[in-house]
């Protein structure tokens, strides 16, 4: 289980340019009760996440951070069977340096008590933003909702890539990156009744701060589809075949993580 950084991934933050925009992944798995003694106690782990985030509030001058993206994580689709995700959260910050003094100063370590209690396992991956998706996000979250298996859902994929593309795939002499790339040009290149999704963010995974640390990921979207049933018949659909084996050259593993926004609103 991952709940705090490394000494090790606290030097590859350190090392990070210190001036350069990031966006950070967290992936949150709760506790059923809080952990004792971290000034939650009597609260479930969701509880003392949704008090941690009221504490971050708190520290407007302290906590640099601007969320925009809060999902629940309903299901993953492509990961271990024992993989489960409670909370996505997507969180920008204008550089690494003021990221990484957030996290040494005193107010934000108080903060932060009320996450050790909240959570059994998390990952915490530092992202560069590739595509400009702002637009996009805004729009389809104007008109998003959640709550059932039809209401819009979003898809977050993280994917590592093969170092020389797959053989056989329609995409020999490619490298994986290349491949990947070449698997989201035949998506774009659909129609919007063969490919209803709506990329809303893009980036590169840079170094996995809080995880495993052989956990890296390359690439890093949310896919928002109108809904679950969209996503199926497009990934059921004989032209999506077009497109998919370039995904196959191109993944080494991966995730695919379906979650609906709670915020922003």
């Amino acid at each position: 289980m991952h709940v705090t950084r490394t000494d090790e991934q606290w030097k590859l933050l350190n090392d990070a340019d210190p001036d350069r925009p990031i966006v950070m992944l967290n992936l949150i798995r709760f506790r059923s009760t809080a952990l004792g003694g971290h000034g939650c106690d009597g609260m479930t782990g969701e509880q003392a996440y949704a008090e941690y985030g009221r504490r971050l509030r708190a520290l407007a001058s302290d906590f640099p951070g601007s969320p925009f993206w809060v999902g629940d994580a309903r299901r993953t689709y492509i990961g271990p069977d024992d993989e489960t995700w409670d909370m996505v959260l997507f969180v920008g910050y204008e550089s690494v340096s003021i990221f990484r003094n957030m996290l040494a100063s005193d107010a934000y370590q108080q903060a932060a008590e009320a996450r050790t209690a909240a959570v059994a396992d998390s990952r915490l991956v530092l992202m560069h933003q590739t595509t400009s998706a702002s637009d996009a996000m805004k729009q389809w979250s104007s008109g998003a909702r959640a709550g059932n298996v039809d209401d819009p859902v979003v898809m977050l994929s993280l994917i590592r890539y093969q170092e020389a593309a797959l053989a056989g795939h329609t995409c020999d002499g490619m490298t994986g990156e290349q491949a990947y790339a070449e698997y989201v040009r035949r998506l774009e290149a659909m129609n919007s009744h063969d490919f209803p999704g709506t990329i809303i963010w893009d980036g590169q995974g840079q170094t996995t701060i809080i995880g495993p640390a052989d956990e890296s990921w390359n690439r890093i979207l949310l896919i928002a589809y109108p809904s679950i049933a969209d996503f199926r018949r497009m990934a059921n659909s004989e032209i999506y075949q077009t497109a998919g084996p370039a995904r196959t050259a191109a993944v080494l593993d991966s995730r695919l993580i379906l979650t609906h926004q709670r915020f922003p609103r």
